[in-house]
């Protein structure tokens, strides 16, 4: 199985969300998450190739969700302090970021 389809294997087993290091696909247990400005509104197949090859080149940390419909994929910025986070988080446009550990979205 090559690393999209173990990705939609993951995003099919995981619709509320996820976030897997590209390196082993093995989950991020830790640290408050931020979207990849370049990576907003990829969905799809395109848009996981898009956030898949933006992940590669930058962070090795991919993420998805699913909202009532499309199922989306967001290269990631992982951070290990609230203030950080919050920073990327306005300087990447987002309008939350969220907490591993807590399960929890703080919105900005």
């Amino acid at each position: 199985m090559n690393i999209i389809e173990r990705l939609k294997q993951i995003a099919e087993e995981n619709p509320n969300g996820f976030t897997v290091y590209t390196t082993d696909l093995q989950p991020v247990k830790s640290g408050w998450v931020v979207a990849n400005k370049e990576t907003q509104n990829c969905f799809g197949d395109d848009g996981l190739k898009k956030a898949l090859e933006v992940a590669i080149n930058t962070s090795q940390t991919l993420g998805g969700w699913k909202d009532k419909e499309l199922f989306y994929w967001d290269a990631v910025i992982i951070h290990h302090n609230e203030e950080d986070a919050t920073r990327s988080g306005i300087e990447n446009g987002q309008i939350a970021i969220y907490q591993i550990e807590t399960n929890t979205l703080k919105f900005l």
